[in-house]
């Protein structure tokens, strides 16, 4: 049994060194190997040059036991890795028949048929150990050298996150055996504070500790506060995550979204779920935002009742009723019109809770009584109806990704019986 395991990550394609996408893949590679007490010696990535390649891989072999590489064994011409590693080995590429044939009956279940290009995903470095994919074309594949080992995956990441698991680290651990150390990891989900702020309400359990580490992970709109915990004992290592937890939420718990990671949207739904309460909305300034973000969480239905877009005065007082002296008295942009909105997207949806956004999310629009930023959101129950207002200025796909959050950020503390105090600006 090993003490310390580590592995290096290292993710390949020139859309992902050129910013074209987003890497994720590092992420999840990094949080799966660490679940099970792995540690990561560091990461890299590399574009579809195949001296570059060569380099990197065999620079972080050197570095480390384990390496684990995702991306460039699709079927086309800047999908390199393959041959990368083959010349790395001194060796040729040889057609691996039993994954040829997986590549064919892949393609015969799908119903599609296969192009000649897909043979190239067979094609394995001679001495190499593949690594089959249950998920998709390409598969994986394992090379062995001066006591590391590097594995090999696709880049697409239901795929690798699949084979990762499944084959990658039992893999690991038939060659090393499992770390002696206790992995434990958990996210928690914060939403309306800055990160400056939450850094210092946290500053003393933000210091490192032997086998205890936070992390911030801002990711607009919400703060991710990355708990790690290792030990030699399961018993240690969760004691101290239930003390760390405790003195978050102590501090910050209404605050505090999710302890398991789950976005505000997920935590809300199972929230309606669980009180068998039924949701309609009345959207202006996200344009949709706020029904599309329910709407990603599988089994929405049972609960959203569906939303009315209403960006014209017209529609609010057709659709949703609201007066055409409030509009006139108060404006689009004003409690009372979100009051109005929200009671009539009740009415319409025929639901427990109607809630409402409206607002200026620029650039032109706002005045000096209403700048851009400005918003109003509210919410009719059987309790009654609540509305609040908030000016908060930015870029419009800011402002108006804000304005959603906020609405569901209302609900959800709501629903968990935190007291709402509504406010003008």
């Amino acid at each position: 049994m090993n003490s310390t395991l580590e592995a290096w990550i290292l993710t390949i394609g020139n859309e992902i060194i050129n910013g074209v996408i987003t890497d994720t893949n590092r992420e999840t590679i990094s949080r799966d190997l660490r679940s099970v007490g792995i540690s990561i010696r560091g990461m890299s990535s590399v574009g579809d040059d195949i001296p570059a390649m060569i380099n990197e891989i065999d620079r972080a072999m050197g570095l480390s036991s384990v390496v684990v590489v995702s991306g460039g064994l699709g079927p086309t011409e800047d999908d390199k890795t393959s041959e990368a590693v083959a010349r790395l080995l001194g060796v040729e590429l040889a057609l691996d028949v039993e994954q040829f044939e997986r590549i064919k009956d892949r393609f015969q279940k799908w119903g599609r048929p296969m192009a000649d290009s897909n043979r190239k995903q067979a094609l394995l470095p001679q001495g190499a150990e593949p690594v089959p994919n249950d998920y998709g074309t390409a598969p994986g594949f394992m090379i062995e050298r001066d006591g590391s080992i590097a594995m090999f995956f696709p880049g697409v990441p239901r795929e690798l996150t699949r084979m990762l698991k499944e084959q990658g680290i039992p893999r690991i651990f038939s060659k090393f055996g499992r770390p002696k150390s206790i992995f434990l990891s958990r996210t928690v989900m914060v939403y309306g504070l800055s990160e400056s702020r939450l850094g210092e309400i946290l500053q003393d359990i933000a210091i490192d500790e032997p086998g205890f580490h936070l992390a911030f992970l801002p990711r607009f709109p919400v703060i991710r506060l990355r708990l790690d915990v290792s030990g030699e004992t399961a018993g240690r290592v969760e004691d101290t995550m239930a003390t760390k937890l405790g003195v978050i939420l102590d501090r910050i718990g209404e605050n505090v979204v999710s302890v398991e990671g789950k976005s505000i949207e997920e935590v809300t739904l199972e929230l309606l779920k669980e009180r068998k309460i039924t949701l309609a909305l009345a959207e202006s300034i996200t344009g949709g935002m706020i029904g599309e973000l329910i709407t990603r969480v599988p089994g929405s239905s049972e609960c959203f009742m569906g939303s009315v877009v209403s960006y014209s005065n017209e529609m609010k007082a057709d659709l949703l009723k609201v007066s055409q002296q409030t509009l006139q008295e108060y404006g689009a942009v004003s409690h009372q019109c979100a009051r109005e909105m929200a009671i009539g997207a009740r009415s319409v949806g025929h639901a427990d809770i109607g809630l409402s956004v409206t607002g200026i999310a620029g650039p032109d629009g706002g005045t000096s009584q209403k700048p851009v930023g400005t918003f109003y959101v509210g919410m009719s129950t059987n309790d009654g109806v609540f509305s609040r207002g908030f000016l908060l200025p930015g870029p419009r796909d800011w402002v108006k990704t804000l304005a959603a959050t906020q609405a569901l950020d209302i609900l959800r503390r709501w629903l968990t019986g935190i007291r709402l105090h509504g406010s003008e600006l």
